[in-house]
């Protein structure tokens, strides 16, 4: 009995001191909640490429020794809960966010079945940025520091390095030249805001960007004008981008090309500019149609002028009541001078293309492969627009298309199924929606007609039974009229 009691006692002990071991309550996710990414865009104050600051856990901070970075915009990739790369995973679409505010800052919500680890990489970079944010992993929703609970409002603040300009204050009163950049999507025929290409054709979109050249350019050492593409365009050659004035090409003596990446770089010869009063830099770009990204959304684009200015000062030299002030003499001390360099940059202008993506599929829903679909501009169906087949996950797309009505019919049914023989509308537009969602049903075929309940098999069978009928009761006649007639003879 003693032992019992001994052991109950001890037993109770042990329960006590592993209740007392155990750690915190452990974090239990709410699968049904949305998730917030806010990212702040602030610039690398020493220059560095670091991903984030190691001070960061996900939890809301202040940050004010680095300045917010604006026109940034991001691109997040889901990946395994495991991943440690960071390189962008092959047939992964990705949710884009807007571009950073004057702040730096932008939000993007995560949808709650959509939670779990993402790669975060810089889509668009500002025209004064020398290179994208260094990719980042990030878990949505993200564990407090203490491991207790998920946090649903996750912040990061990935560091981007930025083009230091020399700007010195100085009296003397710069003009600013005014820029400006349009967009065409009829081959360079018309410029806007906005531009509807037919990328399926080859169709580029063409752009111009306009500076003003200024009373002063004799006394500017740069003047240069800057393009960063998105990732979804694609650059054009050197030997492409066209530079003029009024129409009129300007001497290439005048100035550089320089294509780096998505960066197109053009260097002018500021004393070679005295004669104009603006001149315009044009170019193509393709939209990368192999990007899934490129056809959901319109891709943003902006320029920017950088110009540095440099001037005698002006000096007092002649103090005539005691005080200095703007009644004092001033004359120019030539061996001072003031420098000011400034970036103008453009309003965003913006170029799509749209797309159709459709889904071949029999009655429970499975995939149909083989089947050849034919796009036509015109509702007789008689004016080809494209011709494509689908894959063996039953999709097939046309990609690339211009703003507009087109009609779509199946010309060749898959294997073993009935040609489907409706013609679908379908319209493209792009100020409300660029990709267009289809399905496509097919039935398997049969060698009976679908009317005429028996078919044409049954009453061939019933028919031919008939006959044979009829010539088994003439024949069984036949024989009694002879039986008959030999009897009587």
């Amino acid at each position: 009995m003693k032992t019992k009691k001994f052991l109950g006692v001890l037993l109770t002990m042990v329960l006590v001191l592993g209740v007392l071991a155990l750690p915190a309550r452990a974090a239990v996710k709410d699968t049904t909640k949305d998730v917030t990414l806010t990212i702040y865009a602030l610039e690398a104050s020493d220059g560095s490429e670091v991903t984030v600051d190691a001070s960061v856990t996900g939890e809301e901070i202040t940050i004010t020794d680095r300045k917010p970075v604006e026109g940034a915009s991001f691109l997040l990739y889901r990946v395994a809960d495991d991943e440690t790369s960071t390189v962008v995973p092959d047939g992964v679409t990705p949710i884009e966010t807007d571009r950073t505010d004057a702040q730096g800052r932008v939000s993007v919500v995560i949808p709650a079945e959509q939670q779990g680890r993402y790669l975060v990489v810089e889509a668009a970079m500002p025209v004064n940025a020398k290179g994208t944010t260094v990719p980042f992993l990030v878990d949505l929703p993200m564990t407090n520091p203490e491991g207790t609970d998920y946090m649903y409002e996750v912040f990061a603040y990935p560091k981007q390095v930025i083009e230091e300009e020399e700007i010195i204050d100085s009296d003397t009163d710069f003009p600013d030249p005014q820029v400006t950049k349009e967009v065409s999507g009829d081959n360079g025929e018309t410029y806007g805001d906005t531009a509807n290409i037919d990328s399926y054709h080859g169709q580029k979109a063409y752009w111009r960007i306009t500076a003003e050249v200024p009373s002063c350019i004799a006394d500017m050492t740069i003047f240069n004008v800057k393009d960063v593409l998105d990732y979804r365009l694609i650059p054009p050659q050197v030997s492409e981008v066209e530079v003029k004035s009024d129409g009129k090409d300007i001497p290439k003596s005048a100035y550089t090309v320089e294509i780096s990446g998505q960066t197109i770089l053009v260097k002018f010869d500021p004393k070679a500019l005295t004669s104009y009063t603006a001149v315009q830099v044009i170019f193509p770009t393709a939209i990368d149609i192999s990007t899934p990204e490129a056809l959901n959304t319109r891709i943003e684009n902006l320029a920017s002028l950088t110009f540095t200015v440099v001037a005698p000062e002006f000096v007092s030299d002649e103090d005539t009541d005691g005080i200095i002030d703007h009644t004092d003499v001033e004359t120019t001390d030539t061996d001072a001078t003031t420098t000011e360099t400034e970036t103008i940059i453009t309003t965003i202008v913006e170029v799509w293309t749209g797309s159709i993506e459709g889904f071949k599929h029999d009655k429970d829903n499975k995939a149909l492969s083989g089947a050849e679909f034919t796009l036509y501009s015109d509702k007789d169906c008689k004016n080809v627009v494209a011709k494509t087949t689908s894959d063996k996950e039953g999709h097939f797309y046309f990609t690339g298309l211009k703003d507009g009505t087109y009609y779509l019919k199946e010309t060749k049914a898959p294997d073993g199924y009935q040609q489907n023989n409706n013609v679908l509308e379908v319209k493209i537009d792009g100020k409300k929606q660029s990709v267009v969602k289809i399905d496509v049903l097919n039935v398997p075929k049969t060698d009976l007609p679908l009317t005429g309940g028996a078919g044409v098999i049954g009453i061939t069978l019933i028919g031919a039974a008939v006959v044979l009928t009829g010539i088994l009761f003439i024949v069984i006649a036949f024989k009694k009229y002879r039986k008959a007639g030999y009897s009587a003879a």
